[in-house]
């Protein structure tokens, strides 16, 4: 095919609260971009969910947007991919529409089962079996379990279990199918396939039939409907490549595609990954298969990140959020201006990031978040410097893990972290690793695009696509003054966390059995 630049690809990024389309050249630029807010509904403490209706719909107006911001004909796109957040159940019927909405991959209402499972060692035989060590939202492995105690009359209707991006892609083409990236914990590492092993030892045995079909994330995952064309914009038989999990699709979008490589996602979860060519299964980590043919993500993923910074600037940030309107500035480089005058070590203030629970490098669905070290001359500035630190100290934690794999200096970085200089440095020096940030802003997304472009034949294999699609921005280096300072900060962190273990689970069982009304 033509490699024209008036001939453009389309890249469909579906996250827990944000849909974002992005249309890019052949050479990965980013042309024009349209995003479009979803709703994370919480219907009780710890548990979250998504509207795979309010999810399509999103889909729709940022297609629509993308194109008309683009200024370009919708024949002009010549394929089309999707990432999306990964874990969780989609489920739909026989019409093809949603039974409930969708169990997503930040909830916890399958935490008890991680703990029976620990206890009767099943926990432990699914990550030899798989390499993923489960947490309560990684996908129907576990949240099958639980609707087979809690509502079992579900499956009385379903059709097919999906995963975000394969709901999405089913909408756009009428085609049932996932990839290898997405069934975390339930494919056999060397086959790419189901594992039997694994639907017996999580007692889904009766429910495997529900499983679709799986296939490479760059293989024609379906072509474009009328009905899609229609509603979206786009044009009628236009190729959709299967597409990936977001973690994996980025890891593509930022070049990570030969073994060693490492990246991590600084967004709403910490996602922290490298590239290997050996499934070596071991309880400090998790491991996957990767889009790219015989190799493997060595992963360590927090539960939560950037999201720690949005909640305490929506609950407690009014001053600051009220300047961001009045001088026309983003809320973030306010903040990120505050943080900088701040010293290493935000005056003895710690921040434990755990929002929602935390699943790497150790699983406690009951963790929650809090500062340590508050005195009455605290200030909110020093407790914003103790959220990038926590972040940061988090990023340490997990790259530890993922080290037992194989030690590295250098990071690919990415997500809405990685846009705050002032944070990226902070992360940069408490880990002692280079970090090097590519041009652009929507990786994951241009990880779709690769996938579309490898469909299409423009490139033949992934590193000829990256070679051409991927650029390195600007590099930070740490300062290694500072890193030998977070060496002693986080031992304290480690120490923190290791006696809340317990207390946690206290306060968790207060809160169902006495004070949750």
């Amino acid at each position: 095919m033509s490699t024209r630049h008036n001939y453009y690809l389309l890249g469909i990024d579906i996250g827990t609260t944000t849909i974002k389309s992005v249309i890019f050249d052949f050479k990965g630029n980013e042309i024009a971009k349209a995003s479009h807010e979803t709703s994370n509904i919480h219907p009780k403490p710890g548990w979250s969910e998504n509207s795979m209706t309010e999810i399509w719909e999103a889909v729709v107006q940022s297609i629509k947007k993308a194109i008309y911001n683009a200024k370009i004909k919708s024949e002009e796109i010549k394929g089309i991919s999707l990432c999306a957040q990964g874990g969780g159940a989609w489920l739909i019927n026989n019409k093809g529409e949603p039974i409930i909405n969708a169990i997503n991959w930040l909830d916890g209402r399958a935490g008890y089962i991680v703990d029976k499972w620990r206890e009767n060692k099943i926990f432990e035989k699914l990550l030899k079996l798989s390499g993923l060590t489960y947490w309560p939202g990684a996908g129907p492995g576990i949240i099958f379990p639980w609707l087979m105690e809690n509502d079992p009359k579900i499956f009385e209707d379903t059709k097919v279990v999906f995963w975000a991006k394969d709901w999405v892609r089913y909408c756009l083409t009428g085609e049932m199918m996932t990839d290898e990236t997405d069934p975390l914990g339930m494919l056999d590492l060397n086959t790419r396939r189901y594992s039997s092993e694994v639907i017996n030892a999580t007692g889904i045995e009766d429910l495997k039939n529900l499983l679709p079909p799986v296939k490479k994330s760059f293989e024609m995952g379906g072509k474009i409907t009328k009905f899609a064309a229609d509603v979206t914009g786009l044009k009628e038989g236009t190729p959709v490549a299967v597409g990936a999990w977001d973690c994996a699709s980025t890891a593509i979008g930022q070049g990570c595609v030969e073994v060693n490589d490492v990246f991590s996602i600084i967004g709403t979860a910490g996602i922290h990954m490298l590239v290997t060519d050996k499934p070596v299964v071991n309880k400090a980590y998790s491991l996957s298969c990767y889009s790219v043919p015989n190799q493997y993500l060595v992963h360590s993923m927090a539960m939560t990140a950037t999201n720690n910074l949005d909640w305490f600037v929506r609950e407690l940030c009014f001053e600051e959020n009220k300047e961001a309107v009045e001088k026309e500035l983003n809320i973030h480089q306010i903040i990120a201006k505050k943080v900088a005058n701040i010293p290493i070590g935000a005056n003895g203030i710690f921040f434990l990031p755990f929002l929602q629970g935390e699943r790497a490098p150790f699983v406690e669905p009951t963790a929650r978040a809090e500062f340590v070290g508050i005195g009455d001359w605290s200030t909110k500035d020093e407790l914003l410097r103790s959220i990038f630190e926590g972040v940061a100290l988090a990023t340490l934690h997990n790259y530890k893990a993922i080290e037992n794999a194989e030690s590295f200096k250098r990071v690919r970085l990415g997500g809405g972290g990685a846009k705050n200089e002032v944070w990226v440095q902070i992360i940069s020096d408490c880990t002692g690793k280079s970090l090097e940030v590519t041009s652009g802003s929507e990786y994951g997304a241009r990880g779709a695009a690769i996938n579309a472009a490898l469909m299409l034949g423009i490139y033949s294999s992934y590193k000829e696509a990256v070679d051409n699609m991927v650029k390195v921005k600007k590099i930070y280096e740490p300062n290694l003054k500072n890193t030998e300072i977070y060496k002693e900060i986080f031992d304290i962190y480690v120490k923190l966390i290791d006696s809340h273990l317990s207390l946690w689970k206290e306060i968790n069982k207060l809160v169902i059995e006495k004070l949750h009304f």
